[in-house]
């Protein structure tokens, strides 16, 4: 652009998103069209400093960008057994700008899949001081058996605190899905259940002293 404007390369300036070149002012689309017609190949860096940020408890911003999401499940409960199955969740996102957007489909249904095994089937024994519990066999990961119709919603706010108005996407997509499958179970049984992994005895104890009372 310096050669074809005929001006030093220092004089040009990138101001409000626009290049200015000897007294015209032009668009990076422009810029772009411009220097691949002269046989050139653009390329652009971008550097971003994220904003200073505080330790929790001392006054300051502790995050410059939180994400926000949400999550509903369907669920199916067998009222002899307490066994829940979960069918379909559904996961909406504000992630400020999806810049990987397959990426981003990948980490919310890994997500969900994290939830849904801290929720169902995930725990960690340990007896007399022993780990039970040290392989993932006994640990019980969920696996392909146990994955759901997963519905992915990403909203884009852009931030301008982020990288491109990201916020980000990590354990967000994960925190909802255990409040979304026991607030489902509720909503299947009436039971309420306020201990981890869900105890399916306990539901079809419960179920059952309430048949056993009609």
């Amino acid at each position: 652009m310096a050669e074809k404007f005929d001006v030093r390369p220092e004089r040009i300036r990138f101001e409000d998103g626009l290049v200015h070149v000897n007294g015209r002012s032009l668009t990076y689309a422009e810029v772009y069209k411009e220097m691949t017609a002269m046989g050139q190949r653009p390329r652009v860096r971008y550097e971003y400093e994220a904003p200073k940020t505080q330790p929790l408890g001392s006054g300051g911003d502790m995050h410059f960008a939180f994400s926000f999401g949400v999550q509903a499940a369907e669920v199916e409960v067998n009222k002899l057994t307490g066994e829940v199955g979960v069918l379909r969740i559904i996961s909406a996102n504000d992630v400020g700008m999806a810049i990987n957007p397959l990426g981003l489909q990948g980490q919310v249904e890994g997500g969900v899949m994290m939830g849904l095994g801290n929720c169902l089937t995930e725990d960690f024994i340990v007896e007399d001081g022993q780990v039970v519990t040290d392989r993932l066999a006994r640990y019980r990961v969920p696996g392909i058996m146990l994955t759901p119709e997963i519905t992915s919603i990403i909203v884009e706010h852009p931030i301008a605190a982020g990288p491109y108005g990201a916020k980000g996407v990590g354990e967000i997509s994960s925190i909802p899905t255990t409040p979304a499958i026991t607030n489902a179970i509720y909503n299947a049984v009436g039971v309420r259940v306020d201990r981890l992994p869900v105890d399916q005895e306990m539901i079809a104890k419960e179920l059952w002293e309430r048949e056993s009372k009609k």
